[in-house]
């Protein structure tokens, strides 16, 4: 996780223990974070627009690239690739043997705020409350999913769907009064056609993760709740409310759920929880 003077902490997933702190490679602070089995990445805002890429075990700096002029706030990555979003519009395509910029897509006509990628597509959503799908290889638009009525915070996929959810960047905040038309929902998408097959519908405020596995959909929010669906008939089938503000940050492993909070705590459930 990393802070507002740019601070990166490394957490022991045994304990979760802080067993180091670095200061990270932005002049400013990071937007976004993601790992990967190799590294750890990190996006900074526009008045960097870098990206520092990082041994996961040593937290030296491996690599920082100049990213697009606009801030980072998306990171995604595979065996070969990372993949950036950023304020420009831009997802940018970096290759990981040498860090090279292989490729850029005009993902939406404004700020991206989410990516996720397959082995045939790379996903991109954000303030046109959409999500553009493109192919891997041509990286030609194949498709656009649109049906939330605000921006697309964050995307998941599997095997057989995309998962995206909504909310809106700008608006007062947690507390605020909230506009009547403001979706904060999980729509389910099909591959085989991109049809929308469901709406995932519980949260009341912005959907800021989602994460899957082989039975549920995970999504955290800014209303401070997690909800958990099942994939077999799509009905909610648990939920944690914490006494905070909300709940920002979100990532799953095999056997836990690890939540970043707006109280500064890492809070961590157990799936064998959910199972029951």
């Amino acid at each position: 996780m990393s802070n507002n003077k740019g601070i990166i902490t490394a957490l022991e997933k045994s304990e979760l223990a802080d067993i180091r702190s670095i200061q990270s490679h932005s002049k400013t602070y990071l937007k976004s974070l993601f790992v990967d089995e190799q590294n750890l990445y990190g996006g900074s805002v526009w008045t960097d627009c870098t990206i520092g890429i990082y041994d996961k075990d040593t937290l030296d700096v491996v690599e920082v690239v100049e990213g697009p002029l606009g801030t980072i706030f998306c990171l995604d990555s595979d065996k070969s690739y990372l993949f950036s979003g950023s304020g420009d519009s831009r997802v940018d395509i970096w290759k990981k043997t040498d860090w090279s910029l292989v490729g850029t897509i005009s993902g939406q006509r404004h700020f991206i705020l989410s990516l996720a990628t397959d082995q045939d597509y790379i996903y991109a959503g954000g303030i046109d409350d959409c999500t553009n799908v493109f192919d891997r290889e041509s990286f030609e638009q194949v498709a656009s999913l649109e049906g939330h009525n605000s921006n697309i915070l964050s995307l998941a996929t599997d095997e057989n769907y995309v998962y995206s959810g909504s909310g809106e960047l700008w608006w007062g905040g947690p507390g605020s009064p909230r506009p009547p038309e403001f979706e904060s929902a999980v729509r389910v998408w099909d591959k085989k056609d991109w049809s929308c097959v469901h709406v995932l519908e519980g949260h009341t405020d912005n959907v800021n993760a989602i994460s899957v596995d082989k039975k549920y959909v995970y999504s955290i929010s800014d209303d401070a709740s997690l909800r958990v669906y099942s994939k077999s008939d799509w009905n909610e089938v648990h939920r944690v409310q914490l006494p905070i503000l909300r709940i920002d940050a979100f990532s799953v492993d095999e056997d836990s759920l690890y939540l970043g909070c707006s109280d500064g705590s890492i809070r961590t459930l157990g799936k064998k929880e959910i199972d029951g």
